[in-house]
């Protein structure tokens, strides 16, 4: 009986529960969306007549190297100019963004200065013709990404305002499904679009950061490694589940937790009453989807606003973003601590936010210590057998759950994004894993949170460990450095010392020898 209650204790708090946890989230996700599929039909068509007028704001920080393409993809939108509105928010960047700008409001652009004006979505390359719509610069100076969305929201004037961030590219009829869907959906006074990674976003620069294009004129894509390109596709696997799976799950049960940075939408009615972003934490978005919460609004998600954003390819940067997004979660909470478990404001206080803090807070401890505790079951007695097969149930089970919520998103995508599906099924047998570092870097985010002061950016493990050496080194070599200086000026000290002392000594022996030698020669 002992040995039952040890086999509970152990296997069944350390491991079985995150997996069931975990488990019962995917399959209830699933279900929901499953349930309510005729709620999930495409929005009806919208003549050009029912349209309103939209104003689309770009806040831009140091944003060179992908504006022209945010632009260009706007300037493509399958809608009438006459009814849309550019309106980009310089946030005191230092590079070439502002004067990038301005050649798109001056009409003089072209995409990398030789003449081409195309723009690469889904890895086709696609021709930008003028732009017969209202584009406008502000220059806000360096206030912080809040402050220029402010700043773009009190310029623009449309009756639905968009915003999305510099680094994305529209599909062609974003624009028109946002607008569309508040139409169809008058309820409806917020909404997000729908984000997928797109790695053929990547386009190759030479070493001075410009366009390389093939025979064609055409920009070509960057070459991407193993590590890189397995980064990209888990993105892409893990993006859909989080927005196709989970953003439209949070639509359908009024639980929306956050609209995405990455593009957001809003009636003018619902700025105008009041709502606006504000910079007390470094998740901005989140923030405000709260105070939308708060006031009753009916957040939703347009699942065709394709939004298409570069994956993160390196570990550090991923570390960066994961770190913030985790920190920003812990610091709404906190603002808005009365929401957690308040009946009043709905399913988002009663279940959602409560939930989100268990599965991802109070469970994380023992998810965080297993892993290592994995190491030591064998020294308590555990066979090592035992230990490989639970390790690879675990592995399994955490695979099926990626297989079901994959299958998911396949049968509600379109065609393109089946086919990157199937481009990316090899990456299913590293994802486990891959959610098992990031889960990591996000537990590092709490633990931030706690210890650091607020910033947007930080360094990732492996530039930390890069700087530290980088640090240590240099710190050697001011210690050699000074130790050589305090021998060096100690050994000239002496040499002159002994110098002085032994000068004049020679000095008399040479004066001595000298008379000698005349003695003797007399």
């Amino acid at each position: 009986m002992d040995s039952i209650w040890t086999f509970i204790l152990v296997w069944g708090v350390w491991l079985i529960t995150p997996v069931l946890v975990d488990g019962v989230e995917a399959i209830g996700r699933v279900a929901r969306v499953a349930s309510r599929r005729r709620e999930l039909s495409h929005e009806a068509a919208c003549t050009d007549d029912e349209l309103p007028t939209v104003s689309v704001v770009v806040p831009a920080h140091n944003e060179a190297a992908v504006i022209d393409r945010c632009l260009n993809s706007i300037k493509t939108q399958d809608y009438p100019h006459d009814k849309l509105e550019i309106i980009v928010v310089d946030d005191g960047s230092t590079d070439d963004t502002a004067r990038r700008v301005e050649e798109h409001v001056n009409g003089t652009h072209t995409y990398d200065g030789n003449g081409n004006g195309t723009l690469l979505i889904r890895g086709t390359p696609i021709r930008v013709g003028p732009f017969a719509g209202t584009l406008a610069l502000i220059r806000n100076g360096r206030h912080g990404k809040a402050h220029a969305l402010n700043a773009g929201f009190a310029a623009s004037t449309g009756e639905i305002i968009v915003n999305i961030d510099s680094d994305v590219a529209l599909s062609p009829t974003a624009i028109r499904s946002i607008a569309c869907a508040f139409i169809r959906r008058p309820e409806m006074g917020a909404a997000t679009g729908n984000i997928e990674v797109d790695w053929e976003m990547l386009e190759a620069r030479d070493s001075e950061g410009r366009l390389v294009l093939d025979e064609n004129g055409d920009i070509q894509q960057r070459k991407l490694g193993p590590m890189a390109s397995f980064l990209a596709r888990s993105q892409f696997l893990e993006y859909l589940s989080s927005f196709d799976l989970g953003r439209r799950a949070q639509s359908l049960t009024d639980t929306m937790y956050t609209l995405a940075g990455a593009c957001s939408a809003f009636r003018r009615s619902v700025i105008e009453n009041g709502f606006a972003y504000d910079d007390t934490t470094v998740s901005e978005d989140t923030h405000l989807t709260f105070a939308l919460h708060r006031s009753g609004v009916k957040i939703g998600f347009v699942d065709d606003a394709k939004v298409y954003l570069e994956p993160v390819v390196e570990w550090d940067a991923l570390y960066a973003q994961r770190v913030r997004w985790a920190r920003g979660q812990l610091e709404v909470c906190g603002v808005n601590e009365d929401m957690i478990g308040a009946r009043e404001h709905g399913r988002i206080g009663r279940l959602a936010l409560p939930k989100m803090l268990l599965f991802d807070h109070t469970l994380a401890f023992p998810r965080l210590i297993w892993a290592p505790l994995l190491a030591f079951f064998p020294i308590i007695g555990y066979p090592m057998r035992i230990v490989a097969l639970a390790v690879l149930g675990m592995y399994l089970f955490y695979l099926a759950i990626e297989t079901i919520n994959t299958l998911a998103v396949f049968s509600l995508s379109d065609e393109h994004t089946r086919n990157r599906i199937e481009r990316s099924v090899w990456t299913l047998a590293g994802l486990p894993l891959y959610r098992f570092i990031v889960f990591h870097f996000r537990f590092s985010g709490y633990l931030v949170a706690l210890t650091e002061e607020q910033q947007w950016t930080m360094a990732g493990p492996l530039r930390q460990a890069t700087d530290d050496l980088r640090q240590l080194r240099l710190r050697s070599i001011e210690i050699m450095t000074g130790l050589l200086t305090i021998v060096g000026a100690t050994w000239i000290r002496a040499v002159r010392i002994a110098t002085a002392a032994v000068t004049p000594l020679i000095l008399g022996y040479v004066l001595i020898a000298r008379w000698l030698g005349t003695r003797r020669g007399a």
